[in-house]
């Protein structure tokens, strides 16, 4: 059994005199207890990303009394047999701060080889758990959402800060899909999960990769077009091309979060098309 501590500090606002509103606190502890469920379960069980539920197969989060401070919560992780337990605090650490980073729009690379091993999977990791993160932490964010002064940290004990969450970072997870389907969206597919449906495209006009979802119930036609493109893209240079139409997931801040794809077309079906729409 492992026990880590997650240190969380609020700042700003009502938390200057010890106290919080009650509605906002247990929401944002709420928040802050599925964004380390998920993180944790993904840990201990092979980059599983875990979308329904509360609980961490392999862990338990417990909460103790607020502590001094501006406003101060402690949570405790309990690791039940955990595979290698020297390096298992370690790792958690890696993983929280590289995927939470990631749903933040912060700079991190994650340094341990447990969790380097993750983001190099064929299938998308990061993009998978970066989706179930954005809501756990939209509401992490609630004491913030209702005064911008308020700040959060959390920290690791007796190490320092791991993430500072503020105004600019909820923007980040306040996130709403625009109407307007896209199209001419030309590039490969570079990375997939058939179970999720969301993979990562690597879109020829913006010169890099974004993420993408497929919906619940594609046909298998849309299916097949993304597994061909990816397949292909591994051949000579130009091949394996695909257009997406699409709605865009962008953040407050209008970032680029992912791509609802609505059609997936192979490139010369894509021009094909284009011209019988002419």
């Amino acid at each position: 059994m492992k026990k880590i501590q997650v240190k969380l500090s609020y700042q700003g606002g009502d938390a200057d005199f010890h106290m919080l509103d009650m509605y906002d606190a247990s929401v944002s502890l709420h928040g802050f207890a599925r964004a380390i469920a998920i993180t944790t379960h993904a840990l201990l069980n092979d980059g599983d990303v875990k979308r329904k539920g509360n609980r961490a197969t392999g862990a338990k989060i417990f909460v103790s009394p607020p502590q001094k401070g501006s406003y101060e919560q402690v949570l405790t992780l309990v690791i039940e047999n955990p595979i290698a337990a020297s390096v298992v605090a370690a790792a958690f650490w890696d993983i929280l701060k590289w995927t939470w980073s990631k749903t933040l729009d912060l700079a991190y690379e994650p340094e341990t080889p447990t969790v380097k091993k993750l983001g190099e999977r064929v299938e998308p990791f990061i993009s998978d758990i970066e989706e179930v993160l954005e809501s756990a932490l939209e509401e992490a964010h609630r004491p913030i959402k209702n005064n911008p002064d308020i700040t959060v940290t959390v920290a690791r004990p007796r190490v320092g800060d791991v993430i500072h969450m503020n105004s600019e970072t909820l923007k980040s997870v306040s996130i709403r899909t625009e109407d307007q389907i896209v199209t001419g969206i030309e590039g490969n597919v570079t990375k997939y999960n058939i179970l999720s449906g969301i993979g990562r495209f690597y879109e020829d006009k913006k010169g890099h990769t974004v993420s993408f979802k497929l919906p619940d119930k594609a046909p298998e036609k849309m299916r097949k077009g993304v597994t061909w493109s990816m397949h292909h893209a591994q051949g000579e240079e130009g091949e394996g091309k695909i257009e997406f139409h699409a709605r865009k997931v962008v953040s407050a801040k209008g970032t680029l979060k992912r791509y609802l794809v609505e059609k997936v077309l192979r490139k010369q079906n894509a021009n094909k098309q284009k011209q019988a729409d002419a």
